[in-house]
């Protein structure tokens, strides 16, 4: 190896170190840790994903001139997003994207501060201190043979494994790529061709709230309100009108599969209606229901299309990802609900989506909903004993049993109705299962509740006889979408009492 190839990677590694420490290591510093282990996961995080970087800074430095326009615009980038992950805990994402394209100059204007300049000018001239090295002390031959082995490491490395692979995406420079695609596959599903299910409205009221609460992880065995030996649900266990269905079954275990499915009229004979039908939101729109998608999650790619029959929508944290260590509270959803509330709007539908039980768990409960300890520490779910973990989770549930309770207070002088139900259960160490995504039994058994005003019940009688008959009854979470409709006094299509928690 001659000693300009050797001065070229040490040029390549300096590069390197400068993208770790001023773009990558800030996507960490709000991660949880607790000991020397932590620390050293923490710090192999950034090797690795700085190391995803090594090969297009080598690319773009073969050629002295192109190196001048293209290392000083990725610290121009970095610069930026790394400033806002520290200064806003905000991250890339499709949402951010969709924002920024149609935010007006002065909005994007109010964010640029005095620290945000001096940040980018600062690795502007650790940019161009770089070029200007390459550019005067190193000679390359044969630059297309490095230009191949540089990008067959590239391509080896980011495909190296699938769990790096998705550590890699969600940080810069991979993460501005992935999220353009992202966005442009979310615009492809939006503006897709869909069929509308059959239908007949026999009896629709004049005026009807209905809230869906889309729940996050919750597995339906950790509320007091089904047995459980801890109080995790004081508020509902109090209340009146609340009706729990312990015995839900969902045939997916993570959110990209498991919504579509809940808002579709998909189902297990079906399950691919649910990317060819539109949701029970079209619906009801069609029946003069104002609709309105409040999420504090992303905009999912799989289910962005029934987000959009909304005529509303709403992401309060659109600058989050679960790779975004900062609170990150339900309480985000409520102002936006509560300016939509004092519309005169007779028919009305809410759609909740809530972070709930995603990991990691303490972030998402606020102190005064942390009743139980000792609390999870690391970010690193195995490097915590599964006492803290289930402690941790169970405190989201208390968490939720206070967001339901104030959702309910909001309706509960109304012909309302409000529907909870999770996406998924979540796996707490049985079997050395963690979280979900796996298949685990607890995966599949999410947690369902429905809670109805006095006026709804005086409304609707014998739908409220049916629930309560209905409660222990295996359902799929198929019957959502029929249920739903049938809530508001329409027939869908393939209804049946197996579909129609209210039959």
């Amino acid at each position: 190896m001659s000693r300009e190839v050797l001065k070229y990677i040490l040029w390549s590694l300096c590069a390197t170190l400068w993208v770790g420490v001023c773009f990558v290591l800030p996507d960490f510093l709000d991660n949880p840790v607790h000991d020397l282990r932590s620390i050293l996961t923490i710090a192999l995080y950034v090797v690795a994903i700085s190391g995803a970087s090594w090969s297009i800074l080598y690319l773009a430095g073969l050629n002295r001139y192109v190196a001048w326009v293209a290392i000083p615009l990725f610290g121009i980038a970095g610069a930026a997003i790394s400033y806002f992950r520290v200064a806003f805990h905000a991250t890339i994402t499709p949402m951010i994207i969709d924002a920024t394209l149609h935010t007006n100059e002065g909005t994007i204007a109010g964010v640029v501060s005095w620290q945000l300049v001096v940040w980018v000018l600062i690795n502007m001239f650790i940019a161009l201190a770089l070029v200007y090295w390459r550019h005067r002390t190193i000679r390359l031959q044969y630059a297309w043979i490095h230009a191949l082995v540089a990008m067959v490491i590239l391509i080896g490395y980011y495909n190296a494994h699938w769990h790096l692979k998705a550590a890699i995406n969600q940080r810069f420079p991979y993460n501005v790529v992935h999220s353009w695609i992202e966005y442009e596959r979310q615009q492809q599903a939006i503006h897709g061709e869909r069929s509308q299910l059959a239908y007949e409205a026999v009896a629709l009221p004049d005026s009807l709230d209905i809230v869906l609460v889309i729940g996050e992880a919750m597995r339906a065995d950790h509320l007091s309100l089904n047995g459980y030996m801890r109080s995790t649900t004081p508020l509902l266990d109090q209340r009146e009108n609340v009706v729990s269905l312990p015995n839900i079954y969902s045939e997916y275990t993570y959110t990209a599969t498991s919504i579509p499915h809940i808002l579709s009229p998909a189902d297990s004979l079906h399950p691919e209606w649910c990317y060819s039908y539109r949701s029970f939101i079209a619906t009801l729109r069609e029946n003069e229901f104002t609709s309105a998608w409040l999420s504090n999650q992303d905009n999912g790619r799989t289910y962005t299309s029934f987000i959009h029959e909304a005529d509303t929508i709403i992401f309060p944290n659109a600058n989050k990802s679960v790779y975004v260590f900062s609170p990150w509270y339900d309480a985000n959803l409520l102002p936006p609900l509560d300016s939509l509330m004092g519309s005169k709007e007779t028919r009305r539908l809410f759609v909740l989506h809530s972070i709930g039980s995603h990991w990691y768990y303490d972030l998402h409960v606020p102190d005064n909903c942390k009743h139980f300890t000792p609390l999870t520490t690391d970010r690193i779910i195995t490097n915590n004993t599964r006492e803290q973990v289930i402690n941790s989770y169970d405190n989201t549930a208390v968490y939720m049993d206070v967001m339901l309770d104030s959702l309910i207070q909001r309706f509960e002088a109304r012909n309302a109705i409000l529907i909870y139900l999770s996406d998924h259960g979540e796996a707490l160490g049985e079997d050395g299962e963690w979280l979900h995504a796996g298949s685990s039994l607890a995966l599949h058994n999410p947690a369902c509740i429905v809670w109805f005003s006095d006026k709804y019940a005086s409304a609707y009688p014998d739908k409220i006889k049916a629930l309560v008959a209905n409660k222990d009854k295996r359902y799929r979470t198929d019957f959502l979408y029929y249920s739903i409709l049938s809530a508001a006094g329409i027939e869908a299509e393939g209804d049946s009492p197996k579909m129609n928690i209210f039959r």
